[in-house]
């Protein structure tokens, strides 16, 4: 059977089989870390989220909030299996994506834990065997006024702790999305990785830590050069795709 992964403000699921998860070491009870190494299906983002094969793969990406709790099964039963805003806890828009805004982690969070709260056991009950944070970098953003970087980050990685408590205690491993600096404070509260273009601003280094915790790191380059992107990904333990004319391009 494989297990499922959903995500944050945009909740991606992601299934994967037994074998794909690593040993838990000082996790809440079930819950396990994926393993350095798994192969992976994006169907969550980008152009080619459509078309990405789910043959011979370890994990699946997929929208939590679209996909059915029979579809689920369906990938289970296969071998196989993330977009989840309140006008109370709304903070300022994400500028160029259309319809998304920043949550105020640092004024509203305790409104924002029961509100996200209740998406992470709505995947619970889905059957999703885990939760890839999206959007967790506001600290490095003008998103909520009057707030200074310091203060964001701070209430970042509180909020990021919980989510990890929250996941973790209805059975739920968790991934940590972009956020490089956030790693030092979280690696032992996210139980893998997910990364975009970390190849395109040469910034995949900081992913050492999940490699030599043997943690899986996923990544994702928009047309950067393949023999760059396999060279970085075997470095640093990564399993990457590129897009390339609308589809993604497994990179191992």
């Amino acid at each position: 059977m494989l297990g499922i992964n959903c995500i944050n403000v945009f909740l991606f699921v992601i299934a994967l089989g037994s074998e794909a998860m690593a040993a838990p070491a000082t996790r809440a009870a079930s819950v396990k870390p994926l393993r350095s190494g798994l192969t992976w299906s994006n169907r969550a983002w980008g152009q080619g989220k459509k078309s990405d094969s789910i043959s011979n793969v370890d994990v699946v990406d997929v929208d939590g909030f679209d996909v059915s709790e029979e579809e689920i099964k369906e990938y289970h039963s296969k071998g196989l299996t993330n977009k989840d805003a309140w006008d109370e806890i709304k903070a300022k828009n994400m500028g160029e994506w259309d319809g998304e805004t920043w949550i105020d982690i640092v004024n509203k969070l305790s409104e924002t834990k029961k509100l996200m709260g209740d998406r992470f056991e709505m995947c619970a009950k889905k059957g999703c065997d885990s939760i890839e944070a999206d959007n967790v970098d506001c600290y490095q953003t003008d998103c909520i006024s009057g707030v200074s970087d310091s203060e964001k980050k701070k209430a970042q990685i509180t909020y990021g702790k919980w989510q990890s408590q929250k996941a973790h205690g209805l059975g739920m491993s968790i991934g940590l999305k972009n956020s490089l600096d956030l790693i030092d404070d979280l690696i032992n509260d996210y139980d893998y990785a997910v990364n975009e273009q970390c190849v395109q601003y040469s910034e995949c280094r900081h992913y050492e830590a999940f490699h030599k915790a043997n943690k899986a790191v996923f990544g994702t380059e928009y047309g950067e050069k393949d023999s760059e992107i396999k060279s970085e990904a075997k470095e640093y333990g990564m399993m990457s795709k590129n897009e390339k004319n609308g589809k993604w391009v497994n990179m191992w």
